[in-house]
């Protein structure tokens, strides 16, 4: 697939002008669900927008926190409330590509006062004791949102602290030659290769899908995803089952806490099922759920 066809599919998700508001919504109706999920809503002064779903309990004692980056602010909290998660969802949003959203969170301080921010919202609403802090913090992104991820990975304490992670057809990187074949350049992928090993050895969750839509310049999420398999050790099975919404599931590997999955499709409409069904997946995350029905 073309540099061209990207941005326009980059386009319906989160726009592509990198002199947008940083706290901009991507414009696209064509990812919207319906009616936005009932529940509280309220920005960050920073970057972000805050929901807790109607579902919660008044008092959330010790909360767990998700931070989505990339997609329609009311998709992405319709699939969390559907998942029944009993977190915080923050999700934040740049126009752009990976770099608009890889730039801002390189300041290592933006991601903590983000956190501090929503805490302290929590705390002057009441939902949670002044001294309380974040229990579980876990990550998600879509489509050029990992590049916020990759560049929270590369911090020590970040990477520490995140408990749980979701990739929704997102990890992209660079090629580099090697015996006169092109690779995934390892130092695109470096930290969630590391990120990788701690989902097998069970002390992470990593949680990936993808598809099998090619880029051509550069490496898809599919190349990305082969790359950190093999850096693990594993090699997908070839299945055929019923994904979520008509999505076909192709492929599937799985180890401790390390699931990647090979959803079907090449085309853009493909790359949005996935940030039109993060439901399943989410609900996959080391998280309290509701009951299912």
């Amino acid at each position: 697939m073309s540099i061209r066809l990207f941005a326009s599919i980059a386009a319906l998700v989160g726009g592509c002008t990198a002199s947008a508001p940083r706290t901009a919504q991507p414009a696209s109706a064509s990812v919207g669900g319906g009616a936005e999920p009932a529940g509280v809503r309220f920005d960050l002064p920073t970057v972000g927008r805050v929901f807790l779903p109607d579902y919660l309990p008044p008092r959330l004692g010790e909360p767990d926190v998700v931070v989505h980056f990339h997609g329609w602010a009311p998709t992405v909290e319709s699939e969390f409330a559907a998942a029944g998660l009993r977190a915080v969802l923050v999700t934040i949003n740049y126009q752009g590509l990976s770099a608009a959203y890889e730039r801002p969170f390189s300041d290592p301080a933006l991601f903590e006062t983000v956190l501090n921010e929503t805490l302290a919202e929590l705390r002057r609403r009441g939902w949670v004791s002044p001294d309380t802090d974040w229990r579980r913090i876990c990550l998600s992104s879509f489509s050029a949102g990992f590049g916020a991820v990759r560049a929270l990975l590369s911090v020590p304490q970040y990477f520490d602290r995140t408990d749980g992670l979701y990739l929704a057809d997102t990890l992209y990187a660079g090629y580099v030659a090697e015996n006169g074949a092109r690779r995934v350049n390892a130092e695109h992928v470096r930290d969630f290769r590391r990120y990788a090993a701690e989902a097998v050895a069970g002390r992470k969750t990593l949680i990936i899908t993808h598809s099998y839509l090619v880029p051509g310049g550069y490496a898809g999420t599919q190349e990305t995803a082969a790359d950190l398999l093999a850096f693990v050790g594993l090699t997908p099975e070839p299945v055929d089952e019923s994904g979520p919404d008509g999505m076909r599931i192709v492929s599937r590997a799985a180890r401790g806490k390390l699931l990647v999955v090979g959803c079907a499709g090449t085309t853009g409409a493909d790359h949005l099922a996935h940030l039109r069904n993060l439901r399943g997946w989410y609900r996959l995350l080391p998280l309290e759920s509701l009951p299912r029905d």
